[in-house]
């Protein structure tokens, strides 16, 4: 048998080593390892989010993104048609769905900017929140409750979260850390304004030094693919971040010092 051939059929079985899945298949620098994470935690849940084989960011309408030099790799999330989908609504989106998935229903809401709670439960129930003026009114809209288990239903409810919410009330539920802080997994760098950004560190690994280094995700303007975001320093392999305190820059923002929160 000819060598093409030989390799024709058994390579498929080997993956290739630029291929990858899923967060936690990105390999860590060299002295690094990830500390272990309970199952099922959200630190699992976040290493575990799936990746696109095609690494091109596209907006909601279809058309790719013009600079597409800050990706490092694309979520397999959904964004077309949804124009709401921005960057304080991919971490809500992902915080949700972890939650969702670990059925912790009642801890599903988010602060609106108006000062609203909107809450997955009561939403079932058949509360809808309406905007008058400036304020969200809270209604009962049906009497009728749905599951909290359908994924269809919380995909409803999140229109409603991503649409009253952003980033100056994200700032507001979540607990800013201390200025030197060292990111953990599930942490944002967060800037409120109108606009502002948001990032959430998805996955993180550490040296026997305790140094620490972390991968950082991103949900953009206009309406885009949620993204691994790559690194503007050179020390260690993309997308690995590291963070000494300070203000942090990254490839489309420029974060001050005191943007480290936590859930």
């Amino acid at each position: 048998m000819q060598l093409p051939l030989i390799l024709a059929i058994i390579l498929p079985f080997f993956p290739r080593a630029d291929k990858l899945s899923s967060i936690e298949s990105i390999a860590v620098p060299e002295g690094f390892a990830r500390p272990v994470a309970a199952r099922g935690s959200y630190t699992d849940f976040l290493r575990k989010l799936a990746l696109k084989e095609n690494k091109t960011v596209y907006y909601y309408t279809g058309q790719p993104k013009p600079n597409q030099q800050a990706a490092y790799a694309v979520l397999d999330i959904p964004v077309r048609n949804n124009s709401l989908l921005q960057c304080a609504d991919a971490v809500m989106l992902i915080r949700a769905t972890w939650l969702f998935d670990q059925k912790k229903y009642e801890q599903i809401h988010f602060l609106a900017t108006d000062g609203t709670w909107l809450n997955y439960i009561e939403w079932c129930k058949g509360v809808r929140y309406v905007l008058k003026g400036k304020k969200l009114l809270t209604v009962r809209r049906s009497a009728q409750s749905v599951s909290p288990e359908y994924r269809s239903n919380l995909d409803r409810f999140l229109q409603q979260v991503f649409a009253y919410c952003g980033t100056a009330s994200l700032s507001r539920q979540m607990k800013r850390k201390s200025p030197n802080s060292s990111p953990e997994t599930g942490d944002v760098f967060l800037q409120p304004g109108h606009p502002g950004h948001v990032m959430l560190v998805v996955d993180m690994a550490k040296n026997a030094k305790g140094e620490a280094v972390f991968i950082l995700l991103q949900g953009f303007m206009p309406a885009q693919d949620i993204h691994l975001v790559k690194s503007v320093q050179t020390h260690y392999p993309q997308p690995w971040q590291r963070f000494t305190g300070g203000s942090f820059q990254t490839p489309q923002w420029n974060f001050p010092a005191g943007s480290l929160y936590q859930w």
